[in-house]
C-alpha cells in the first residue's frame, strides 16, 4: 500500500487533536432570544423578577422590556447576589436611544437608577464582562407630570414625590414670621448652625449641575426647608457622607433643589439626607 507523505500525516493529526479539544463558549452562545433587544422579556412594574448572567455559562446579556402609560420618574434596582460580577446596565427608551447606563461597583450590592420616562415601552440591557450571579431586578415608577423645560415640581397636592417620608423624620411647616421678623431677616442673614435644627428628606433626582451635581428633594417650604439652607447626604450608617456638603439653591411648597460638588456616581445609591434649617 503506498504511504502518504508526511505532511499530510502531520496535518490530519493537528485536525485530530483540534477535533477533540473543548469547544470556546461564546458569550452569548447559551443566552437564549433575550440576548437580543428583539427578544426581551417582560418585567413588571413593582414587581421583582429573579434572573441570571453568565459569562462562562454563555448567558451573558439579558434584555427586558417594560410599558409606561403616562410621564413620571422610574427607580431600577438591581440587587445581585454576586456583588464581585463586572455588569453593566443600560436603559433605553422605545426609540433605542441611551437614557442612563450604570457599570456595577463591586462595593454595591445593588444598583439603582432613577430616570423620567415618557409614555411608552422601554428597554433595560444587562450585560455581564466578567463572572455570573443571580440578580432581582424591579422597576418602581411614579406618576409625575414633567415638563420639557425640566422643571420638577409634583403634580399632586398631597403626599410624598417618591415613596413614604423617612422613619423618624422630624420635618414639620416652617412657624409664620412676623412682618418685623422678616425685615430683620432680610436685613441681616441668619448662617445656618451645625447643631440647630435639621429635616430629613430623600434625594428623588440626581443631575449634573453648573457647580457639580444637582439634587432634587422631596422637602420644600411647608417641611421648613428654604432657599439657602445647608444639608448634606447620609451614608449607609446613618453618617454624614465625606465631602457631600450641599446648598439649596430654591425651595417650593414640597420639592426642593440643592447642588453638591460630589459627582453623582460618589453619590452612588445613597438617597437619605439631612437638611439644616434656619
Amino acid at each position: 500500500m503506498r504511504s502518504l507523505p508526511p505532511l499530510v500525516v502531520a496535518l490530519g493529526l493537528v485536525g485530530l487533536i483540534g477535533g477533540c479539544g473543548v469547544e470556546e463558549v461564546k458569550p452569548d452562545g447559551a443566552s437564549g432570544p433575550d440576548a437580543e433587544k428583539t427578544g426581551a422579556t417582560e418585567l413588571f412594574l413593582d414587581k421583582l423578577t429573579d434572573d441570571f448572567v453568565s459569562v462562562e455559562a454563555g448567558d451573558a446579556t439579558d434584555w427586558k422590556y417594560f410599558k409606561i402609560r403616562e410621564k413620571g420618574i422610574l427607580t431600577l434596582t438591581v440587587y445581585w447576589d454576586n456583588k464581585d460580577i463586572r455588569s453593566i446596565i443600560d436603559v433605553r427608551d422605545r426609540f433605542g436611544a441611551l437614557l442612563d447606563t450604570r457599570r456595577h461597583s463591586s462595593e454595591l450590592e445593588k444598583d439603582v437608577l432613577e430616570l423620567r420616562v415618557e409614555p411608552g415601552t422601554h428597554f433595560v440591557r444587562l450585560f455581564t464582562e466578567k463572572g455570573e450571579s443571580v440578580y432581582t431586578i424591579e422597576a418602581v415608577f411614579q406618576q409625575f407630570d414633567h415638563s420639557p423645560t425640566d422643571d420638577f415640581r409634583p403634580t399632586a397636592v398631597g403626599g410624598d414625590l417618591l415613596g413614604d417620608p423617612l422613619a423618624g423624620d422630624d420635618a414639620r411647616p416652617e412657624p409664620r414670621r412676623t412682618r418685623r421678623a422678616r425685615r430683620s431677616r432680610a436685613r441681616k442673614p441668619v448662617q445656618a448652625s451645625p447643631s440647630g435644627p435639621t429635616v430629613s428628606a430623600r434625594i428623588v433626582r440626581i443631575l449634573p449641575g453648573r457647580r457639580g451635581t444637582e439634587l432634587t428633594l422631596n422637602r420644600g417650604t411647608e417641611h421648613g426647608v428654604n432657599k439657602g439652607d445647608s444639608g448634606y447626604v447620609l451614608d449607609d450608617d446613618g453618617k454624614r457622607l465625606d465631602g457631600s456638603d450641599f446648598v439649596i439653591e430654591s425651595a417650593e411648597a414640597r420639592v426642593s433643589t440643592a447642588s453638591t460638588p460630589l459627582q453623582k456616581k460618589s453619590i452612588a445609591h445613597h438617597r437619605r439626607v439631612r437638611v439644616r434649617t434656619r
